[in-house]
Parts: C-alpha cells; structure tokens; sequence
C-alpha cells in the first residue's frame, strides 16, 4: 500500500477542483483512480466534499506525469511516494522535460499572498482557510485601502464593491500598482458595462456578488503554474467600441459599385472592414487559457472594434462625396 501520512483535522486541505488544476488529473478520472485503484484515500469535510492533504497532492502529480510518459495507472498505483519519485527520477533522465513539469507542479502548490479589500471578502477567506491563498494585509473598504496597505506587498488583490464608478478603474490601478500586483479578482454588486470591459481590459477578474469559494479557487488554480511577481497585467483602457454600422451585406454592395475615383477609396475602406470586422470576431471567440489570456483577447476586440467604427465614419464620409446611396 502507499506510504500515506496519517491526516488530521489542522492539514491544509485541498477540494477536488483544486487537486484537479494542481495536477492535471481531470475530477472524473480522479474519481475513478480512487474507486478502482484506491490510489489515494481523501477524507470528508462536514459538508461531504472531499479534502486532500499536500502529501496526497504530491503524490498524485507525479502519478499523472508517469501515467503521461507511458505507465499503466494499474502498475503505480499502490506504490509509494519514494518509488514513484524514483521511477520518475528514471524518466526525467530520458525525457528531460519532465523533469520541468515536476518543477512546475510543486510550484503550483506555493500559496499566492494575497491583500484583501472588505470585511465580507475576508471573512470568507478566513473562514474556509483555502491552503492556495496567504493572507498578507486587510483593509475594510475600498477608501481606506491605500492608505490601509501601505508598505504592503501582495501577489494578488482581492477587492469588494457594492458598485462599479467612474473613477473604480483608476482606484483600482493605482491600488494594484502600490501593491505590485498582477493578479485582480473584483467582486462587486452593480456597475454599467463600459467600466466592466475597461477592468476586464486591465486584467481584471469580474465577478458578481456573492463570490462563492469555489469561484475563489478556481481563479487562482487556473494559473499558478505561469503566475509571476513583478510583471504587469494592466492594459491600457479602452473605450467601448460603437456597434457595427454595416454589415458584409452591405461592405459587399460598396465594394462592387461604381466609383469615380480612380483610388476606389470605397472598395478598400470596405475590404479593410471586412477583416477588421472578421478580427475583432475572432478575438471575442479565441480560445483562452488563462483570465490573464482572456483580457488580452477582450482588449484586442475593443480596439479592433474602435478601429472599425472609426473607418465606418470615414466610409460614410467617402461614400457620401461619391454621391453613392447608404444601404440600409
């Protein structure tokens, strides 16, 4: 059997969803290691879920990565933590790169430091005493947090409002620049769109009042493995792009007709909007891997739909001094 250290009540703990992103072992295929192979024996929190230790953690990264360099689970899963170690020592030596991954994951276990803006948030945090986040400065609300977190320096900046203001994104990158943070989940009750889209430009993470703990930690396990100090994830704001003013209908219909220039301005502004148009659908559609991912592709579809608006203004312009008709 495993060499599986005895658990008690004080362990940190990690739910499922997290094993899940520290380890690479989807939830499902987690749950049919334990019942067939009995491959690790988490215990239950008083609510039913099931709680792994660090050690059993460990242990289950460095399955997945001999499982994914050709190991049947069936022959390792009852070996110990040492034999597994050495079996992968003994890989590493071959494949090299794995020797990486395990770098990575123990990493991953690091807690992220975290600064807390609101009595609510913190409460949360300190009542579910998630192992991946450590607590490093609280402040009350948002007007006595700079003030609050002086001197204070965090990974990450958990942040609570009633409302989303003109003046939130500003507070916002300031409060994080004070911090040295890259990392930003904002949980907040009501605020229009347009600061939404600028704090999701800046690399925020948006999420509705209440956050649930699992929302929590999901934020953070996506990406602990890329997650690095110093660097700045605040993109420049951007406005909120005005609405297609036409559509490929009607870019089709300018580009074929008759021009008396002999530039054809027209045909070209309504080929340039084609692809402008095509680009900024594919930045609302790209595949993200990360929130961080996310707001570079939230920022590239505002910008390219500011480029767009901005060349359907001079279309219009072109298109009336050709006397040519608008389509509808």
């Amino acid at each position: 059997m495993p060499n599986r250290p005895q658990k008690t009540l004080g362990d940190a703990a990690y739910r499922s969803g997290a094993v899940a992103r520290l380890t690479g072992i989807p939830v499902q295929t987690l749950r049919v290691w334990e019942r067939r192979y009995k491959i690790v024996g988490p215990r239950q929190s008083e609510t039913g879920q099931r709680l792994y230790s660090p050690a059993e953690v460990a242990r289950l990264a460095v399955i997945k990565q001999l499982v994914d360099s050709g190991h049947a689970i069936g022959s390792i899963a009852s070996l110990g933590l040492d034999q597994l170690r050495a079996m992968l020592d003994k890989v590493s030596r071959v494949t090299p790169g794995l020797a990486q991954q395990a770098g990575v994951a123990k990493n991953a276990m690091r807690p992220v430091r975290v600064a807390i803006v609101g009595e609510a948030m913190n409460l949360r945090v300190e009542r579910h005493h998630l192992p991946t986040l450590h607590v490093v400065a609280t402040s009350p609300n948002a007007a006595l947090a700079g003030e609050g977190l002086r001197g204070v320096t965090a990974d990450a900046l958990l942040i609570e409002l009633p409302t989303l203001q003109r003046e939130t994104p500003y507070m916002i990158r300031s409060l994080a620049q004070q911090l040295g943070t890259r990392r930003i989940v904002v949980e907040y009750g009501f605020g229009p769109q347009p600061i939404e889209q600028e704090l999701r430009a800046m690399g925020c993470s948006l999420i509705h009042a209440p956050l649930e703990i699992e929302q929590l930690e999901s934020l953070f396990g996506e990406q602990r493995a890329g997650f690095q100090t110093g660097e700045t994830a605040v993109l420049p704001a951007t406005d909120l792009a005005a609405p297609r003013r036409f559509d490929s209908k009607a870019l089709a219909e300018i580009s074929m007709t008759s021009v008396k220039l002999k530039c054809e301005c027209p045909h070209h502004l309504s080929e340039l909007l084609v692809r402008l148009g095509n680009f900024e659908t594919y930045s609302s559609e790209c595949e993200s891997s990360s929130p961080a991912d996310t707001a570079l592709h939230h920022y590239l579809k505002d910008i390219a739909g500011n480029a767009r608006a901005m060349l359907e203004v001079a279309l219009v312009r072109v298109v009336e001094a050709e006397g040519l008709p608008l389509p509808e």
